[in-house]
């Protein structure tokens, strides 16, 4: 901003130059307020980031806390659950090595069971037989007995205990 001034007796004319410094004066109180109003709103926009700033880290910090708990509860859940299957597959290889072994027993059980049995058969049929030859026996000379006593021949009396000793033969 230049300025020429009139001249007067002994330089420049003073109140030219009084009023030029009055408005330059002024101006700059004018520009260095609306700088200070402007510096001031800045400060205030400044304060109030930093304020937000600082509710943004709290918040960020108590999400991260959040999140090496929930972390934390995951790694402890999985582990856990790692550890109840486990657990589960040795309850189930215990309990399959029960059962096998309870079956083996059964089955040698059931072998010997079969064994007696079949040898209870045998002495059954043995004593089945040896009961149905006794009887045929008593049953061949209670006849032969009563045939002699009677007079009968001996053919005759041959045929009849062949007809008794069919009906008593072991099957």
């Amino acid at each position: 901003m230049k300025k020429t001034f009139s001249i007067a007796i002994l330089g420049y004319n003073r109140r030219q130059v009084e009023q030029y410094l009055s408005d330059m004066r002024r101006d700059y109180e004018e520009e260095l307020s609306k700088k200070k109003e402007r510096m001031l709103e800045l400060v205030e926009e400044n304060n109030r980031i930093k304020s937000q700033i600082k509710e943004l880290e709290k918040k960020l910090e108590e999400f991260s806390e959040r999140e090496a708990y929930i972390s934390k509860a995951l790694v402890r859940a999985e582990q856990k659950a790692q550890a109840i299957i486990e657990e589960g597959r040795q309850k189930i290889a215990a309990e399959m090595y029960q059962l096998e072994m309870e079956k083996n027993k059964w089955k040698a059980r059931c072998k010997e069971i079969r064994r007696q049995l079949l040898e209870f058969e045998h002495m059954v049929c043995t004593l089945m037989e040896n009961f149905y030859s006794e009887i045929n026996y008593l049953k061949s000379k209670e006849l032969s007995d009563s045939i002699f006593a009677e007079g009968d021949c001996i053919d005759c009396a041959k045929e009849r205990e062949d007809e008794d000793s069919g009906l008593l033969s072991v099957s």
